[in-house]
């Protein structure tokens, strides 16, 4: 059983915090939605609004292509999208578990 103080496979347990002073007010939603894609905008990653499903499966697709180096063809888009990110039955949870311990997928091209 970890201590408190000890670097385990989970992470390392920081042993003190000292919280920040609070103004007395506080940030509405839409306040720290804006300064969090404000900060990551100014580390250099781009703002894209996406307002439906299907855009936010297209987005997906160009990053994995992006990143992979490769161009998928529709049939093996579909396949990769039907078998391994979004089977049908799936739910959130069993996607997002699956995301986290199976990151490496082989597909035949």
């Amino acid at each position: 059983m970890p201590t408190s103080h000890t670097y385990t496979e989970l992470g390392t347990v920081v042993p003190s915090y000292t919280p920040l002073p609070r103004s007395g007010q506080y940030q509405s939603e839409a306040e720290l939605e804006q300064a969090f894609i404000d900060a990551l905008k100014g580390q250099g990653y781009e703002y894209l609004s996406i307002d439906s499903e299907q855009a936010l499966i297209d987005n997906l697709r160009r990053q994995i292509e992006a990143l992979n180096d490769i161009r998928f063809t529709e049939g093996e888009w579909s396949r990769l999208l039907r078998e391994y990110l979004a089977p049908a039955g799936d739910d959130v949870v069993d996607k997002a578990r699956r995301l986290q311990k199976d990151w490496y997928y082989s597909l035949t091209l």
